[in-house]
């Protein structure tokens, strides 16, 4: 399956289906192993944005396809729902929903999918160093940089909606506790809230907040941070650093 907007392919989707002996094992083999990255369709950061693999329990995602070393990550709620705490996979469904229906009716709906490409959608550059020995036996640095699209996974997306719309109905002032666990993209959550509060205005259509400060204690985050908030777009002087090296900021 595919979704166009406007004509133009932006996310597929890989529908496996448990009673005919088929789950979501089967749409990654399926995305692997049997589309051809090669094709213009396929192309990173061409046409497909993001692709899913989904059966009636759980959904992955991937935004390039390498074939074999395509990486798929999970697209699920957990075990007891959005913003609860639980383990992998997701709840239960009520009634005659099926388990891996929110991931229509919450995310690829028409006014969430724009919002997605709008709003959180990005490409990302990555350095990754690496000693090398050249042909006279010495040694050198290699900096190797690689690009890779970001599509928000359904935690991150969860959380930077819920508190838009909480502070657009309670406005400032209001204290939360937001829990991310190890490598799930605290980063970019807190990138994307950033910039949603930056341009967040009140029912009378007044700015909520005149600035937004993002602050850490870790250095290796800290360095994160900063350059994922400066690799969104935006207009300049609205975007400011301040580091232990600078003595003056205003």
């Amino acid at each position: 399956m595919v979704l166009s907007l406007n004509g133009i392919p932006i996310i597929a989707l890989e529908l496996k289906n448990q009673f005919t002996n088929q789950d979501l094992n089967d749409s990654k083999e399926q995305w692997k192993n049997y589309r051809n990255p090669k094709e213009p369709l396929f192309h990173f950061d061409n046409r497909i944005l993001a692709y899913f693999g989904c059966d009636l329990y759980e959904a992955t995602m991937a935004t390039e396809l390498k074939g074999k070393e395509t990486y798929f990550m999970p697209f699920n709620q957990g075990s007891n729902g959005a913003g609860n705490v639980g383990g992998a996979g997701n709840p239960q469904a009520e009634g005659d929903e099926y388990v891996t229906s929110y991931l229509w009716r919450d995310v690829l709906r028409r006014d969430m999918l724009l919002a997605i490409l709008q709003r959180y959608i990005m490409r990302q550059k990555e350095e990754k160093m690496s000693i090398i020995t050249d042909k006279h036996g010495k040694e050198k640095e290699k900096v190797e940089v690689s690009e890779k699209i970001i599509f928000p996974r359904y935690h991150q997306l969860d959380v930077v909606e819920k508190l838009i719309h909480d502070t657009a109905e309670k406005g400032s002032g209001t204290n939360y506790l937001i829990q991310h666990s190890a490598g799930s993209g605290k980063s970019n959550s807190i990138a994307w809230l950033t910039y949603r509060l930056s341009s967040l205005h009140d029912k009378e259509n007044k700015n909520i907040f005149k600035g937004v400060f993002v602050v850490t204690d870790r250095r290796v985050l800290n360095k994160q941070l900063q350059d994922t908030i400066l690799g969104f777009e935006h207009v300049e002087g609205t975007v400011t650093t301040i580091t232990e090296k600078d003595t003056n900021a205003s």
